[in-house]
């Protein structure tokens, strides 16, 4: 990732906005404000890309621990017919 990005202070938006904008494919900008860090701008395609990923690990951490809490009590498991028609009967299972 970016560990070393592109420093900027934020008044150069005003009168420099397309240059800094055009640059925001190849990598996130730092907006500086008196010389502390004010925020990051990170082109929307990045960002997207950021946000699934971090779906991604969120549902691998779940899995994770299902399978922890299976593993620690098999009681927990569930054949796929009882689970399937718990669902459907629940109106949460469409058949397809």
């Amino acid at each position: 990732m970016y560990k070393a990005m592109p420093t900027i202070p934020v008044s150069d938006l005003r009168t420099k906005q397309a240059a800094i904008l055009a640059q925001l494919s190849e990598a996130p900008i730092l907006l500086t404000q008196r010389g502390h860090g004010a925020g990051v701008l990170v082109h929307p395609e990045l960002w997207n890309e950021m946000v699934e990923l971090l779906d991604d690990y969120e549902d691998i951490l779940i899995v994770k621990d299902r399978i922890q809490e299976a593993e620690n009590d098999p009681t927990v498991m569930r054949p796929i017919s009882e689970l399937r028609a718990t669902l459907e009967a629940d109106g949460l299972l469409d058949d397809e």
